[in-house]
């Protein structure tokens, strides 16, 4: 669960690059961005079934213990760097390059200042998500999405607010 939270954090950032493959992108500029996300998480932790079957009581328990700490934690910032490329604006956001298997992205809009789209993926954690972005400068990024996962009969669903700033057009050791 934790891995799946941290992935779906990561691709914020490269749904926002990913405008760059759409006729229209977004007006960003290439380097250092710093990318903050809040949100609330509510409902079950999309466990496989057989995931849970082969887990033993005890680990069961730690697993679950550490998804609701994770759960509870939503509401606080999280703070990352990511480094945006002029590679990565022409490649754009390629599902079968992340850990997100079986997804199919649409833009549904892109603007130079608004994008939006949505994504469902059919592998062993299902899930939908609708996100929305708007970048008001070329070095600011506000934008929400919302997120229903489901694995056997648990369904979760992600509600996130991301801010993003340039920082500098080096990105350092940052790849």
């Amino acid at each position: 669960m934790h891995k799946f939270c941290v992935m779906a954090a990561g691709l914020i950032f490269s749904f926002i690059v990913s405008a760059h493959a759409a006729s229209t992108p977004l007006n960003i500029r290439l380097g250092l961005w710093e990318m903050t996300t809040t949100g609330e998480t509510s409902g079950v932790p999309p466990i496989p079934p057989e995931v849970l079957q082969r887990m033993t009581p005890e680990r069961r328990a730690r697993a679950e213990a550490a998804i609701a700490a994770r759960m509870a934690r939503r509401d606080k910032p999280e703070v990352r760097k990511q480094c945006v490329t002029k590679e990565n604006l022409e490649e754009g956001f390629n599902p079968k390059n992340s850990s997100s298997q079986g997804c199919h992205t649409t833009i549904t809009s892109s603007s130079a200042q608004v994008m939006e789209m949505k994504q469902e993926c059919t592998g062993q954690q299902k899930f939908t998500g609708t996100f929305h972005f708007e970048a008001p400068t070329p070095v600011t990024v506000v934008g929400k999405y919302e997120m229903v996962m489901s694995a056997g009969p648990n369904t979760m669903t992600m509600k996130m607010n991301m801010n993003g700033k340039w920082l500098a057009a080096d990105c350092g050791n940052l790849k």
